[in-house]
């Protein structure tokens, strides 16, 4: 049987609300279908979790530096100068070539016995700095060609004026070059005309045997000598324009 709470003072009574009647025992707090839920809040959680600060998993230390850090600030990369060079296995098989070195075993002794290593840094005096530049010595030097300059392209198409900036801003060039091509739309459509196929005498030999085979053929090729002369009573072929003619 259930223990027996004053009012309001049962294990499962909630602050601020009504107390809860009937039986109450004390482990319906880990019974989750027992559980009463406040008033807009969750259902609460009938296990013992640990504290709220309590990390689950493995807990890694932040890295100080983080994506903020590394977009903001470019560090350049600084090669490692107690690195050692890579052999120069170029150099080593050119001169063992000088040498009369053939074999692969004679290879491997005469490197061993001449190691060449990769030359790193650049040479002095050379790409150490970059060449002057104009604007260097005048700091009012503008880089391009001028607009007082122009082309003869321009001068030529725009007959010599120069172009205003009226026409600039609207873009009425590009009205003129649509108007200067309608203009050669003939000489255009004349260069990309097709031509037709010229026959060839097979092609006209083809032509011949069908169009022979597809006309209509007098079945009265052969005649007596008596008969030459003799009209024709009736056409088989009936060609048009052609009337039947009885005897």
């Amino acid at each position: 049987m259930g223990k027996s709470f004053p009012v309001g003072k049962g294990p499962l009574d909630i602050a601020g609300e009504p107390p809860r009647q009937g039986v109450q025992r004390a482990s319906q707090k880990v019974n989750t279908l027992l559980l009463k839920t406040e008033l807009g809040k969750v259902k609460a959680c009938a296990t013992a979790l640990p504290p709220e600060d309590f990390a689950y998993g493995l807990q890694r230390p932040r890295d100080a530096e983080g994506a903020r850090e590394v977009t903001l600030k470019w560090v350049e990369h600084e090669p490692n100068p107690n690195a050692k060079p890579g052999p120069d296995f170029k150099g080593m098989n050119f001169l063992a070539a000088i040498n009369d070195v053939t074999t692969s075993k004679e290879q491997r002794s005469f490197r061993a016995a001449h190691p060449m290593t990769l030359k790193q840094g650049l040479p002095q005096g050379r790409l150490t700095q970059r060449p002057p530049l104009p604007s260097d010595y005048n700091p009012e030097y503008t880089y391009g060609r001028s607009n007082a300059v122009r082309t003869h392209e321009e001068i030529r198409v725009l007959g010599g004026t120069q172009p205003h900036i009226k026409n600039i801003v609207q873009g009425s060039f590009a009205n003129d070059w649509v108007a200067r091509n309608m203009a050669r739309q003939q000489e255009f459509e004349a260069d990309h005309a097709r031509l037709p196929p010229s026959a060839t005498k097979a092609s006209e030999g083809h032509a011949s045997r069908a169009k022979a085979a597809f006309d209509p053929v007098d079945e009265m090729t052969w005649k007596m000598k008596k008969f030459t002369k003799v009209k024709c009573k009736v056409n088989s072929n009936n060609k048009a324009g052609h009337d039947m003619d009885y005897a």
